[in-house]
């Protein structure tokens, strides 16, 4: 009896010192980057439904949103966590969080951070049809490993997204 009751006695140590207790700088699934933690989502929506779902995810210190964008380095994480996640087949760009509210207005970043830093493909944003409010990573093709650029598009197509989420 004694034998069982020490056995579950550390099973419960054990199990406890694994679970809650446990630090996590980064939501599960997310992976971290220089301070703040991003997820790559394949699951194609419009640009608003991206938001909104980035936005259902929380870290201990605040909501996610689509990812802003503030460095080249940062640029380059994204773009690669998009690459390496994606589908070529299908998936050509992944839903960042820049768009604007008005048409030929200036863009902005959907988290509210000042919007400092753009790598627009070349000729871009280019407002073809007066409809594209929207901003994707963008890659021409599977083999296309050129510019980790940007292009604007509108925001009723369905693409992946990428979130990003200050860390527990």
């Amino acid at each position: 009896m004694k034998l069982l009751l020490a056995s579950m006695v550390l099973l419960a140590v054990a199990f406890h010192g694994l679970g809650a207790d446990v630090y996590r700088p980064c939501p599960q699934f997310w992976l971290s980057f220089n301070g703040n933690c991003y997820r790559y989502f394949g699951e194609r929506v419009t640009w608003e439904e991206a938001r909104d779902r980035c936005r259902d995810h929380f870290s201990f210190n605040g909501r996610a949103d689509l990812v802003s964008i503030h460095t080249e380095q940062e640029n380059a994480f994204a773009y690669e966590l998009f690459r390496s996640s994606a589908d070529f087949t299908t998936d050509y760009g992944a839903w960042i969080g820049a768009y604007q509210t008005i048409q030929d207005g200036p863009f902005i970043w959907s988290d509210g951070s000042g919007l400092n830093f753009e790598r627009w493909l070349p000729g871009e944003p280019s407002n073809s049809g007066n409809i594209e409010d929207c901003v994707h990573l963008w890659r021409r093709n599977a083999g296309d490993e050129i510019p980790r650029a940007w292009n604007d598009r509108p925001c009723g197509r369905d693409t992946p997204f990428i979130c990003k989420v200050v860390p527990n």
